[in-house]
């Protein structure tokens, strides 16, 4: 009953002014669009809220990644096979022994003397004019240390019946995937056909056993690499050793005139690097969140804070993350804090770094840096934090998780409003349009209407012929 009131309440106010007696009629598709149009008015209110809601979620969202680069930055230091698991290398002189270990290596110092390097086997045939002087085609006979003898049969040339140039001869050889490979060779003395093994060392020798008339070979042996590791002595067909130290590759590439001395140790600088990543992604989520309720953000509202400002979640965020940087840890002979690291809080709650400390930490202290990271106590920062991010990042129990859900249900109630007022003043626009045709209709017939009734009544003046 109300609506019908409401309805000719407006319809009579847009309708006025309307000279019922011209035959005019009335606007009907613009006075419906009026109606509709002032009852279309809680949709502001509902849009709005969708609005403001798909900027919390999207701030939300922001602050969920935030959470997970903490997670991850904070997991690289304390997972076992993290960062302080990595070893790394150095060689006093890295000329002639360069280092690289991984991390199954146990850290120490070792002394490497080299001998003498790997070398590869080599066997060149007598100098001949050039690249295409000729000799006669036939049965190359090697061997490779001490394998069996092979044999490459070389063909002749094309345009001769017996006979191939040395450049023809390398590039069959080349052809046949034999574990050597042949070049030309040319200096002052001419050309010669060189055959090279493909791998170093004594055992991979190569040594041409028979050749075809007119080329003979002179076998230069490949030597293996001989050093001592802590004394000991080690033989090696190439100059990568890989078997001397656990987890250590040495890469030999000169004989040093004195020992040389590899040290191994944890890789501090990957360690400093993470501590440095986990400060980073702490600060940026602390940031936002200051931003939200101290409108700094670049999504603030009308009333100068973030679209966060009275969202529960995010206070709770908030609180979480500064409480969890103050916790002390027991059992730790040196560092409780993370303060005693040379991590401190600023007054806003971000983190700084005192590196001239924490490479202090690292370098007298290691085992127990590792310890305050990696502490399995349940009271301790490690495990303490390692929890709080296992619950804000939980994929269905965590805060941020559960008020994503309810912004979700509440935009959908938005939006349900809005569909069943508009589906509503759809069947009163068919309605009005009904009404408001018929109305119009009868209008523009009143003229004509008013004139038949004047005339019936004698109040018009008819004229008659004369």
């Amino acid at each position: 009953m109300s609506t019908s009131t409401s309805s000719t309440t407006s319809s009579t106010a847009l309708i006025q002014g309307t000279s019922y007696t011209s035959g005019a009629g009335i606007d009907v598709t613009s006075t419906v669009d009026a109606i509709i149009a002032s009852k279309q008015a809680p949709e502001t209110a509902w849009k709005n809220d969708q609005t403001t809601i798909t900027n919390q979620e999207s701030a939300l969202k922001t602050l969920q990644t935030e959470i997970l680069s903490i997670e991850s930055a904070f997991q690289s230091l304390n997972d076992f096979s993290g960062v302080f698991s990595c070893v790394t290398a150095t060689s006093s002189d890295s000329s002639v022994v360069n280092v690289t270990a991984t991390s199954t290596a146990a850290t120490g110092t070792h002394n490497i003397t080299v001998t003498n390097l790997a070398t590869t086997g080599v066997s060149y045939a007598n100098a001949l004019t050039s690249a295409d002087s000729t000799f006669t085609a036939g049965n190359l006979v090697f061997m490779l240390g001490s394998g069996a003898q092979q044999t490459i049969t070389i063909p002749a040339d094309s345009t001769t019946s017996t006979t191939t140039t040395l450049a023809n001869a390398a590039a069959y050889i080349n052809k046949q995937g034999l574990g050597i490979a042949a070049s030309v060779i040319t200096d002052s003395t001419g050309s010669r056909l060189a055959l090279t093994s493909s791998a170093s060392g004594a055992a991979a020798s190569v040594s041409v056993q028979s050749a075809p008339d007119g080329l003979s070979f002179t076998n230069v042996a490949g030597k293996d690499a001989n050093l001592t590791v802590d004394g000991v002595p080690i033989t090696s067909s190439t100059n990568k050793v890989t078997s001397a130290i656990t987890g250590v590759t040495l890469n030999l590439t000169g004989v040093p005139a004195s020992p040389i001395t590899i040290d191994v140790g944890p890789d501090t600088d990957k360690i400093t690097a993470a501590v440095n990543s986990f400060v980073t992604a702490y600060n940026a989520a602390i940031t936002d969140l200051n931003g939200q309720f101290q409108g700094t953000t670049s999504t603030s509202t009308s009333s100068g804070y973030g679209v966060l400002e009275t969202d529960s979640a995010a206070r709770q965020t908030q609180s979480q993350l500064l409480s969890s940087i103050s916790v002390v840890t027991s059992g730790n002979a040196s560092f409780k804090t993370l303060g005693s690291l040379g991590i401190s809080m600023g007054n806003d709650g971000t983190l700084s770094i005192d590196s001239t400390k924490l490479a202090s930490a690292l370098d007298n202290n290691y085992s127990d840096v590792k310890s305050f990271f990696q502490s399995t106590d349940s009271a301790s920062f490690a495990q303490k934090f390692s929890s709080l991010m296992s619950e804000m990042t939980d994929s269905t129990r965590s805060p941020i998780v559960l008020d994503l859900k309810c912004l979700k249900s509440n935009y959908e109630a938005d939006q349900e409003n809005i569909d069943d007022l508009e589906a509503n003043l759809a069947t009163l626009r068919t309605t009005l349009i009904s009404k408001y045709s018929t109305l119009d209709a009868l209008l523009k017939t009143l003229p004509t209407t008013l004139d038949q009734v004047e005339t019936e009544l004698g109040f018009k003046n008819t004229k008659t012929s004369s």
